[in-house]
């Protein structure tokens, strides 16, 4: 069962660790789910430019007819009746284009059927895939990822998955997003091998490189550096509330939608009202009071951007690509790097190096740098930080 560490410690400039630590069980829990999946699956042999084929039931017949040595014998054994037996075989036979049963009517036999070597190849086919694939559901392979990534949302890092599908065969991602700090901390509680990361230090001006000097896990853990991009006050075609900066936040007219606790975008938004109260003498609590919305919270930048568009808020703070995606107007805010982090054990290990390897690629870099993504590269992508 997964269960949560109580040893974390609360990250310097980020959301207070009981909200932190609370936002965090609960992704745990609603995960918790996981451990009872069971894979079942249906067999289906099919034969070239075939739609139809083999499926248990007509296994069923098929083996019924070799073991009884007849059609209504076998119809009986598999719950048919005689006359949707013989269309069961006919059907089969149609569509693997050769004969599965040879009968024979009356005379000194008495009537009788028997697979024909063809239809006995099948059937044995069928039922060593059966036992395979039997022996993978039990096992539980099927539902285990090569590389778990959990951290927060960006559309690179998506096509980044499948990049690494394409590139290597047999090779496997499974991609959550449930913010940087929770996946930070998935990342300590080995539920993810690797977190994409965006979190910003306030008091150094860092990105991420300030969590290396964490004194509860900064040894623990290494970055691997990746990519720029750009974070924003997203708003809706041609500006109509005129809001230009974070201040017109605290305007009556003006409605919010903020991310979740836990992600990256949330601690910068915190932290730059942080600096706003600080400078107007106010305390933190009583500044987000005056913002509309504030309280309502989304999981990714794409519910930032659907919440606008669809008018249930006029702003909210996101990433470049999702406003261009969505046909929304974006004021830039901040540049940040968004870099992995993972526990030092796993470097070195094959699935690392591979995400590794095509993080820095040449590939990867074309298909996403100069674009509607935003991104921008620079000669520290896949550099290992300790």
């Amino acid at each position: 069962m997964w269960k949560t560490s109580s040893t974390i410690q609360e990250m310097k400039g980020q959301p207070s660790l009981s909200k932190v630590k609370s936002s965090l069980n609960e992704i745990v829990e609603h995960l918790g789910f996981v451990n009872d999946l069971r894979l079942k699956s249906k067999l289906f042999l099919v034969g070239k430019g075939s739609q139809t084929g083999l499926d248990e039931d007509g296994a069923k017949l098929l083996y019924s007819v070799k073991k009884f040595g007849s059609i209504s014998m076998a119809a009986r054994q598999v719950g048919k009746d005689y006359r949707r037996a013989w269309i069961k075989i006919d059907e089969l036979e149609k569509s693997f284009g050769f004969r599965v049963v040879d009968r024979v009517s009356g005379g000194l036999g008495g009537g009788s059927a028997k697979l024909t070597l063809e239809g006995e190849v099948l059937l044995q086919k069928y039922l060593l895939a059966k036992k395979k694939a039997e022996l993978l559901m039990d096992s539980d392979l099927l539902l285990k990822p090569d590389l778990r990534i959990m951290g927060s949302h960006c559309y690179a890092l998506e096509i980044l998955t499948e990049m690494i599908e394409e590139r290597f065969k047999n090779f496997f991602t499974e991609y959550v997003n449930v913010g940087s700090q929770n996946g930070l901390r998935l990342v300590l509680e080995n539920i993810a091998d690797l977190s994409g990361v965006h979190l910003f230090d306030s008091e150094s001006g860092e990105y991420n490189t300030f969590l290396l000097r964490n004194p509860s896990f900064g040894k623990k853990i290494a970055l691997i550096r990746g990519y720029w991009r750009t974070q924003g006050i997203i708003v809706n075609k041609g500006n109509p509330k005129n809001i230009l900066t974070l201040q017109d936040l605290f305007r009556e007219d003006v409605v919010f939608v903020n991310r979740n606790i836990g992600s990256g975008t949330r601690a910068l938004l915190d932290a730059m009202i942080s600096k706003m109260a600080s400078e107007k003498g106010l305390g933190f609590d009583n500044m987000v009071k005056e913002v509309r919305g504030y309280a309502n919270e989304v999981r990714s930048h794409l519910e930032v951007a659907m919440a606008i568009k669809n008018g249930k808020a006029d702003t909210g703070v996101g990433i470049r690509s999702v406003a261009k995606l969505f046909d929304l107007d974006f004021i830039p805010i901040q540049n940040e790097r968004f870099d992995f982090a993972l526990l030092k054990d796993k470097l070195g290990s094959e699935n690392i190096c591979k995400f590794d390897e095509m993080l820095s690629s040449q590939d990867f870099r074309s298909r996403v740098c100069g674009g509607e993504l935003g991104i921008e590269f620079d000669g520290e992508v896949g550099r290992i930080l300790l």
